[in-house]
């Protein structure tokens, strides 16, 4: 009997910290520096879109962003820099290379460079972004689910017969598996959010290697 009592006190102690999280999970999932979009989870403000003048302080790129892709050399080139498995020192040393290739146009050419760069760096952040809050709708999803498994599973203990009980146990499983694959995924989310910034750090310094083969 005493065994019985004890196993009933820990079951309540879990329950009540079961409970505990439904409650808490919202708010970790919902944190968001941008209360305007509720999709967003990441500290960092949400910018849907760059703009290349907070980057770029040389000719005007209007025509450019048009017509980069016309020229082989230069879709070849953004196409290696650009890429994020291209580390930032190979990327500078090949705009170095390339620009010492020119000897007419020069100008035109790095611009067009700039513009590639710049329209495909925008791209794939903003792919990114959509997949941040895919992310984070998900988690909000999972979330509810794992809210809706506690509450059943209280309702169920309250009923106390044996298959209640029964039925309590494979959700308190399916419980289980939700919230590991919930608590890993917001583990995950800061290296996940980091990813739009690693994008705009590759443009900055991109766009100065471009910039000091403009200068010389």
């Amino acid at each position: 009997m005493r065994k019985e009592r004890v196993g009933k006190g820990r079951e309540r102690e879990i329950l009540a910290v079961v409970l505990a999280l439904a409650v808490l999970i919202p708010a970790t999932s919902g944190r968001t520096a941008d209360r305007a979009d509720p999709d967003w989870p990441c500290i960092q403000r949400l910018m849907p879109e760059l703009s290349a003048a907070t980057v770029w302080d040389g000719p005007a790129i209007e025509g450019s962003l048009k017509s980069w892709q016309d020229r082989l050399a230069v879709r070849e080139l953004v196409s290696r820099v650009a890429a994020r498995r291209t580390t930032l020192d190979e990327a500078e040393k090949s705009i170095s290379t390339f620009a010492r290739t020119l000897e007419v146009d020069k100008e035109a050419t790095l611009t067009a460079v700039f513009a590639g760069v710049f329209a495909t760096i925008n791209g794939d952040r903003a792919q990114l972004i959509a997949g941040i809050k895919r992310y984070a709708r998900n988690q909000r999803l999972l979330a509810d689910k794992i809210r809706g498994l506690t509450a059943e599973m209280e309702a169920l203990r309250v009923k106390g017969t044996p298959e209640s009980e029964a039925r309590r146990q494979q959700l308190h499983e399916q419980w289980a598996w939700d919230t590991r694959i919930h608590d890993e995924r917001e583990k995950s989310l800061k290296a996940v959010c980091d990813q739009p910034v690693l994008l705009e750090q590759r443009l900055f310094v991109l766009t100065r290697a471009i910039r000091a083969e403009l200068s010389q």
